[in-house]
């Protein structure tokens, strides 16, 4: 009662603030625990009723057996269940749906509508095809007297995955590792047939799987291995480069036996060489020339700068920006450069070695340029901040042919990098600025 009264008095203020203004309200809107809701014309609706259910309203299930296409299950409704709906979802995509809301919009949206108004005791799921070795997750939803979807029962489980012949594995081991790479020698044993290999930060696999496994499809971690991975056979050499000094990997393989059956996967962890000091990090900025360079089919004026960090730095950032712009907001910018990613293994975050790049800059344009580097310990030294005008002409130097190559531009970084055998990173948001008036 004290719930109903609530909603009764939020909808008896709504109605109020609606009196004061010049319109009164025509729709009325009710609004779910996950954002979405349903809306009526107001002078189409008799009345609002309320009802109550007394107990849960839940189809509570167990799995019997499973194979491939079918499921062995029983099903006992609560005396509150007057029927039930019943699905299968991959657990990647189940473990999203951590509401009793969320499940019920899911299965109304992409899941069986079909329900069932009686209990079953072992009876057979049928239409299903499982994929070999995948986790999925078995889900009702319990429907009242008054055909309201209420309560989430799951279970988890796996379908069988093919037998395995003989032992198949990969042995790994480390050729050389420099700041930014790593190359590993893999060895297959005679029970391979073909082999994947996928490589991320220490940790970051699993939270790929997690992240990406419902966009994808995946309903087991071997699954995303192979679809990622570079596939192989036999005796093989393969260099992973453009990776984060001072940083833990792992290489995840999934090693697959005569008939292409895949077995457990193994991890071999592996480094790159540490970079940076102890001492102060620093950044320092410094003023190229000032030419006509080619924009992507225009000819425009382009500013270069290089950033040189020093040999304590492990990894710094830099940002250039229009001088009111920076100094109407120095606070938020510095923080923002002296700060770690949303997630690990973003491209595009840190550098790490000196850098000469070009930014298109109209002319008589002041403009502040800001660098910052951590040592190897993660502390951060002190903000480097380079303000200059850029010349009063347009250049008139011959148009160059084509873009600078190492430009790094809003333009050239991509949302999201995927590499063959690497874990897909998305890429940090543009820091420097396209200036043009």
């Amino acid at each position: 009662m004290k719930k109903i009264l609530t909603i009764l008095a939020s909808f008896t203020l709504a109605l109020g603030a609606f009196a004061q203004s010049s319109t009164e309200p025509n729709r009325l809107f009710v609004n779910d625990a996950i954002g979405t809701n349903r809306g009526f014309v107001v002078d189409r609706v008799s009345d609002i009723t309320f009802g109550r259910v007394e107990g849960e309203v839940k189809a509570e299930l167990t799995i019997n057996s499973v194979e491939k296409s079918k499921l062995n299950v029983s099903v006992k409704r609560t005396p509150a269940c007057q029927s039930f709906k019943i699905d299968v979802l991959p657990r990647s995509i189940a473990g999203m749906l951590t509401t009793p809301s969320a499940v019920i919009n899911y299965i109304e949206n992409y899941g069986s509508n079909k329900t069932y108004s009686e209990d079953f005791n072992n009876g057979e799921m049928t239409g299903i095809e499982l994929v070999d070795g995948g986790d999925y997750t078995l889900v009702t939803v319990g429907i009242d007297q008054y055909g309201v979807q209420d309560g989430v029962c799951r279970e988890n489980f796996t379908a069988p995955a093919l037998p395995v012949e003989g032992n198949p594995q990969v042995q790994a081991s480390l050729v050389e590792a420099t700041h930014t790479s790593f190359s590993v020698k893999f060895v297959p044993n005679g029970d391979v047939s073909e082999y994947y290999t996928v490589a991320g930060e220490k940790g970051s696999l699993e939270r790929q799987y997690e992240q990406f496994g419902p966009m994808f499809g995946f309903v087991n971690f071997s699954q995303m291995i192979m679809q990622w991975g570079i596939a192989k056979q036999g005796e093989s050499t393969n260099t992973w480069k453009d990776m984060a000094p001072n940083t833990e990997y792992e290489i995840y393989i999934v090693a697959c036996d005569k008939k292409g059956n895949p077995a457990p996967p193994q991890v071999f962890e592996t480094s790159t060489l540490t970079l940076g000091g102890h001492g102060d990090a620093t950044v320092a900025i410094q003023l190229g020339e000032y030419t006509l360079a080619d924009w992507y089919g225009e000819q425009k004026p382009s500013q270069f700068l290089t950033f040189t960090p020093n040999d304590q730095a492990a990894s710094y950032r830099f940002g250039v920006y229009p001088a009111e712009q920076y100094d109407a907001n120095v606070s938020e910018i510095k923080e923002n450069l002296c700060s770690e990613p949303p997630m690990p293994d973003m491209a595009n975050w840190f550098f790490y070695e000196p850098l000469t790049t070009d930014f298109q800059i109209d002319p008589a344009t002041e403009i502040v340029a800001v660098a910052a580097a951590k040592n190897i310990d993660g502390k951060w030294g002190e903000i480097t901040e380079y303000r200059f005008t850029t010349p009063g002409e347009m250049p008139t130097n011959a148009p160059t042919p084509k873009a600078i190559a190492n430009r790094l531009t809003p333009q050239q970084l991509p949302s999201s990098l995927m590499h063959q055998g690497r874990a897909p990173r998305l890429a940090a948001p543009a820091r420097k600025m396209l200036i043009h008036k």
